[in-house]
Order: C-alpha cells, then sequence, then structure tokens
C-alpha cells in the first residue's frame, strides 16, 4: 500500500487550493473590483479567524520561548508575503494569465533554497539541484510558449508575479524558521494578522472607501479566496513545511501550476498548446527527483 508522507500531502494539497486563487481573481476581475479593493476585504473577511485561532492558540500552551526580535521577525515575513507578496501578484494577474502567473510564482523555490543555504545552513543536495533544472526548464518553456498570447503588459506582469516569489521564498524559510519553535498555528496567525494590519493601513492610505457597492457574487468570490484559499492552505502550507523543510516544499509545490494551468483552460479558455504540455513534463519529472 502506497504511504504518502504527510507533510508532502499538507504542502501538495495546500498548493492546489492557493493555485486556485488566481483562477477566482481573475474571474472577479471580471465583475469590477480592482486588485488593492480586493485585497483588503480577502484581509477583512480572514483577520477575525485568524484572531479567534491565536487567541485559542495562545490560551492552550502561550507564548513559548519566543522573543521580541524573533517576534519581530515572523510578524515581518508575513508582511512580505501576504501583504506585499500578495498585492504584487494581484497587480500582476491584471496582465497575464493564470497558468503564467502560477509558473512564474513557482520560481521561489531556487529563492527559497538560497535563503535556506544562506541562514539555515541547509546545503542542497544533488537531486534538489536536479529537480530545480528540470523544474525551471519547464517554467521557461512555458513563458516562451505564452508570449504569444501576452498582451502589451506581459513582461510588467511577469516582474510583478516573479517579485512575488521571492517575498513568497522568504516567508517559506522563516516558516521553517519558526513554526518548529512556536508551532505552525501561532507562526501563521502572527505572519497573517501583521499583514491584515499593514494591508488594511494601506488601502486607507490608498483612498479605498466605500466597499459595500459591489454584488453578492463578487462578496461570495471574495469569502470563498479568504476561507479556501487563503486561511485553510495557509495552515496547511505551514504545517508541511514544519515537517519536511523548506527547500522540498518549495519542490513540491510544483503540482500548483499544474493544477491551475488545466482549470484555467478549462474555466477561463487560457491557451494550453504543446510547448506548454511540454512544460508540464518538465516539471513532473523535476518533482520526481525528490524520490531519487
Amino acid at each position: 500500500m502506497l504511504r504518502i508522507d504527510p507533510g508532502i500531502f499538507f504542502v501538495v494539497l495546500g498548493t492546489i487550493l492557493f493555485s486556485s486563487k488566481a483562477i477566482m481573481i481573475k474571474y472577479l476581475y471580471q465583475l469590477g473590483i480592482g486588485p488593492l479593493e480586493l485585497q483588503t476585504l480577502r484581509m477583512l473577511f480572514v483577520l477575525p479567524f485568524y484572531l479567534l485561532i491565536l487567541l485559542w492558540s495562545l490560551k492552550q500552551t502561550g507564548w513559548g520561548t519566543l522573543s521580541p526580535k524573533e517576534l519581530l521577525a515572523c510578524c515581518a515575513a508575513g508582511i512580505a508575503c501576504y501583504h506585499l507578496g500578495s498585492y504584487f501578484d494581484l497587480l500582476g494577474l491584471q496582465y497575464i494569465t493564470a497558468g503564467l502567473e502560477r509558473i512564474i510564482l513557482f520560481c521561489y523555490p531556487a529563492v527559497a533554497i538560497l535563503f535556506g543555504w544562506w541562514f539555515l545552513n541547509e546545503k542542497p543536495v544533488r537531486s534538489v539541484w536536479l529537480a530545480l533544472i528540470l523544474s525551471y526548464a519547464g517554467i521557461f518553456v512555458f513563458f516562451y510558449a505564452d508570449l504569444s498570447f501576452g498582451g502589451d503588459n506581459l513582461y510588467l506582469g511577469s516582474f510583478l508575479v516573479f517579485v512575488a516569489s521571492i517575498l513568497t521564498a522568504w516567508y517559506l524559510v522563516a516558516t521553517q524558521r519558526f513554526s518548529r519553535q512556536i508551532g505552525s498555528q501561532r507562526f501563521v496567525c502572527l505572519a497573517m494578522i501583521s499583514a491584515c494590519i499593514t494591508l488594511l493601513i494601506h488601502s486607507y492610505a490608498a483612498g479605498v472607501g466605500d466597499l459595500l457597492h459591489y454584488s453578492t457574487e463578487l462578496y461570495m468570490g471574495g469569502l470563498i479566496v479568504a476561507i479556501f484559499m487563503t486561511l485553510i492552505p495557509s495552515f496547511m502550507i505551514s504545517a508541511g513545511v514544519k515537517r519536511i523543510g523548506a527547500s522540498k516544499a518549495s519542490i513540491v509545490g510544483a503540482v500548483g501550476p499544474l493544477f491551475t494551468i488545466i482549470l484555467s483552460n478549462q474555466l477561463l479558455n487560457e491557451p494550453v498548446t504543446l510547448m506548454h504540455l511540454t512544460s508540464l513534463v518538465l516539471v513532473i519529472l523535476g518533482m520526481r527527483q525528490l524520490r531519487s
């Protein structure tokens, strides 16, 4: 009987839920909402849940051994990923396909591995490097295939999403560092609450005012993004990284682009050519290196 590592299972399922977010966001854009407004709604929906979960967790076990400096580092990682990274990602999604967005966002494994090497003394093994080479070959093939379908701002959108991938890598390494010390639940809550607060300040400063004039369909979509594509997968991925490490979690996350490409083709009619399929094969081959 095939036995699946719980850490890999959490990362795969969490990544699939996160990857679905790009599809929903592209759909909600069609209903007339902008990136910052959507991000604000998302944070308003999830903030109460993270506050309640953090209070419950602290009541059970307290803060543990977290110092003020480490507390600040947890908050900074959350702001980097879920405020700045998510905002750049949403901006980029205005200009590129959901499939290309997910492929570019998948660039964070190399950065996460380098961060892990520099800050956690995790020297990558040969199979991890081979996995990266194959996976990145797939990424570049996909980008080339999408060039003919992109608009005038394809490069701008791609750059914004790449910046988001760097910030995501920072968060992954911080997850490994602090979730083993204070628990994945408390780390995620601290990170997300910090991101919610700074995003709401950003939203207020940018002049986002009335959020009560949208359709019921848009609010329901925003709630789905908040709960099923943010809240639940954030805990799943954090728990998975705690078990298998940031480097492996980054590569296992390759399932995200595969899922997004297939779903975006079916729901958004985004193109899938032979070159796109070739890129998927390369990414799958890269994932398989983790088992060797």
